[in-house]
């Protein structure tokens, strides 16, 4: 018998698929099966682009059904977005930590630089910077995606956290999205760029301390010069 997206019920489970969430509640073991489902994307996206990658081959590596993924994602482009999605929440984090602690800017900033740059520089991270890239001609739509739903929503993110301090009366800032993407070309210029043309390069923690600190100083002591 055939489902609506054409596959039998046969084919649609991946045989000896690992069930790691066989145990859990019914709720726990959608989440565990959306979780498998973007780690295994993110490792074949990666492997083989976003054009050459297959749905098949990531339930292979997640387990579940295609059924499941496609009734979870859509498809390759849901689950293309998800992946994103799922990303800035890392990313996002520490900033809604810091704006629901209204913690001072300097020592925000700091911690929020810290934890940024630390997800940022990981070797799987790069390599999607490098991805989106190398594709971004081929399919600008995909890249537009990754723009807006990615880099993007984070700096609304840190926006956010510096209009409330904005508010506080800790510092002046005309337009927090431009300061917060100045705060993040403070921080990323440098070891990103050395990152991406040298593939063997891991910025230690001293690295990524030396170079938030230099940000978070010139961002606080210059960022009032933008009006």
């Amino acid at each position: 018998m055939s489902n609506s997206s054409g596959m039998s019920q046969s084919d649609s489970v991946i045989p000896g698929a690992p069930v790691a969430e066989a145990d859990a509640p019914e709720s726990g073991r959608a989440e565990l099966r959306r979780a498998a489902f973007l780690r295994a994307a993110r490792e074949v996206f990666l492997e083989f682009g976003y054009d050459q990658a297959n749905m098949a081959e990531i339930v292979r590596r997640a387990g579940g059904s295609l059924s499941t993924l496609y009734a979870q994602f859509g498809g390759k482009k849901g689950l293309f977005e998800a992946m994103i999605d799922s990303r800035v929440g890392q990313l996002t984090e520490q900033m809604q930590v810091e704006l629901a602690a209204h913690a001072p800017l300097r020592d925000g900033l700091r911690r929020i630089g810290e934890d940024f740059l630390t997800r940022s520089m990981q070797p799987d991270s790069v390599d999607v910077l490098r991805l989106m890239v190398a594709q971004a001609k081929k399919f600008p739509e995909m890249a537009a995606q990754w723009t807006t739903r990615g880099p993007e929503a984070v700096r609304k993110a840190l926006g956010i956290y510096l209009k409330d301090r904005v508010e506080a009366g800790e510092i002046k800032i005309a337009n927090t999205e431009i300061a917060a993407v100045v705060f993040f070309d403070l921080l990323r210029s440098r070891l990103q760029m050395r990152a991406l043309l040298n593939p063997s390069y891991v910025a230690t923690e001293q690295d990524i301390r030396d170079t938030v600190d230099r940000a978070v100083k010139v961002f606080i002591g210059g960022i009032g010069e933008l009006g």
